[in-house]
């Protein structure tokens, strides 16, 4: 197994060392990927190291923060140098790293995977540490999105602090920009780039740049001033016009998304939304449910990209990431949402020959949109149930759904030819263990295969 260290050696020798910057290139910038999959293997949650989970465990240790990879692309589109640190892909690209060693174990033992080892531990922290120092960035982009590792993420940046104490950490992301007085009040972190990141970010390195002290006229930024009072600048207005974002696939290289798509199309060869053969062609959503953070972040506000960078998306993904069965998935929770712009989208996505798959509310599939879909060669239609307490559905959850409503866009997806997904969250307020074996049977009753809970 090739270590990251040799590979980004090799790599800075082909492009001339590149991490040698000028003092025009001030400063040295270095974005971290992983951040979620390095923490799974530090922390090791049970019970995902256990065999039945190694599906959901190798998607999680291999997807890339896709949060900077629109912040990346955004940058480098402007002319930025930067470095990219991916603290899973550049150590572990081969697949005998997430193969069980043994066969026919039971599918609640432990896994055997040599990424579980001590040995891969020690390559992942030894990568993390001697990149650092070799790179010896000025200023460091971590993110911190994911909920369930946040804790881990936030004693992870006060490890990087002790590692550069010179470098201006900034840090990004959902669970930062819900948090980011509690990150700042840690002590590790300089900035907090809340909401969208992509201007925020270049206002800020821009302003480093100068030499600037002062960030107060930077929107969407919280930091610490010289006498250690933490600011916490207007929120930033919404990009209006999405396509002006270059699309995450223009730092395909930078984040090894052909590596990653690889090894995800080998080890999970049914998995969905994988990097190479996934895309959001939206921000935000209108509605209000209690349970999603969008309404948080998006403020109920939906901007959509246009087909023709669509179809730009799709046709680089064709051609650059070909491994495994052709298939594409859109994750927008409201793809279906502007007609006007789905009928285009429909055309569009003709004319790249992947099976699709979507997700998207109950009640936008009236029979036309599910034709549409299906002549447009889409396959599975995934829809967020929640619960099929209709009291959960009003008063918990506030979906403006009904359990009716639901299956009668599953049953109408199948007679159009697709399949339904019906996705649903165990345990919430008001549910009861009654009413999930209520749920299981339903399911049972309609005939529908395809549920996650």
């Amino acid at each position: 197994m090739v270590s990251s260290w040799a590979w980004l050696c090799s790599r800075q020798e082909e492009e001339g060392r590149r991490s040698r910057v000028p003092a025009a290139r001030f400063p040295r910038t270095v974005i971290v990927s992983d951040a979620w999959g390095y923490g799974l293997l530090e922390t090791k949650p049970h019970p995902l190291w256990q065999v039945r989970y190694a599906a959901i465990r190798n998607k999680a240790l291999l997807v890339p923060e896709y949060g900077a990879m629109y912040v990346a692309a955004f940058l480098k589109g402007q002319g930025w140098d930067f470095q990219v640190l991916n603290l899973m892909a550049d150590v572990f690209r081969e697949e005998g790293w997430f193969r069980e060693r043994e066969e026919g174990l039971a599918e609640d033992a432990p896994s055997t995977a040599p990424l579980g080892d001590e040995e891969a531990l020690r390559l992942a922290r030894k990568n993390l540490e001697e990149s650092l120092r070799h790179l010896s960035p000025q200023v460091v982009l971590f993110p911190i999105s994911i909920y369930y590792l946040a804790l881990h993420a936030r004693e992870m940046l006060r490890r990087l602090r002790e590692m550069l104490p010179e470098a201006w950490l900034v840090v990004g992301g959902v669970y930062a920009t819900m948090h980011a007085r509690e990150i700042m009040e840690d002590g590790a972190a300089d900035f907090v780039v809340r909401g969208e990141g992509e201007w925020t970010t270049l206002e800020l390195l821009e302003t480093l740049r100068r030499g600037g002290k002062d960030f107060s006229h930077v929107d969407g930024l919280t930091w610490r001033e010289e006498n250690g009072r933490i600011v916490h600048n207007r929120d930033r207005e919404r990009e209006r016009d999405l396509d002006r974002f270059p699309h995450i696939y223009t730092v395909a290289e930078e984040f090894r998304i052909a590596e990653r798509h690889r090894l995800l199309k080998s080890l999970n060869p049914f998995d969905d939304y994988i990097p190479g053969g996934g895309f959001l062609t939206s921000r935000g959503c209108p509605e209000q449910c209690t349970f999603c953070l969008d309404p948080a972040v998006w403020k109920r506000k939906t901007r959509f990209h246009s087909p023709a960078y669509v179809r730009e998306v799709l046709e680089y993904c064709w051609e650059h990431f070909p491994e495994g069965e052709r298939s594409f998935y859109f994750g927008d929770a409201t793809f279906a949402l502007n007609r006007t712009r789905l009928w285009a989208l429909l055309e569009t996505v003709r004319k790249v020959p992947y099976a699709y798959h979507i997700q998207t509310r109950a009640d936008s599939l009236t029979p036309e949109v599910l034709r549409g879909l299906r002549e447009s060669n889409f396959r599975t239609v995934a829809l967020g149930a929640e619960s099929f307490d209709d009291r959960v559905l009003r008063e918990v959850v506030r979906k403006r759904t009904t359990r009716e409503e639901i299956l009668s866009a599953a049953r109408a997806a199948r007679e159009h030819g697709l399949t339904p997904i019906l996705t649903f969250i165990a345990g919430l307020p008001g549910e009861s263990r009654e009413s999930m074996e209520r749920t299981v049977e339903i399911l049972r009753e309609e005939g529908i295969r395809e549920a996650t809970f």
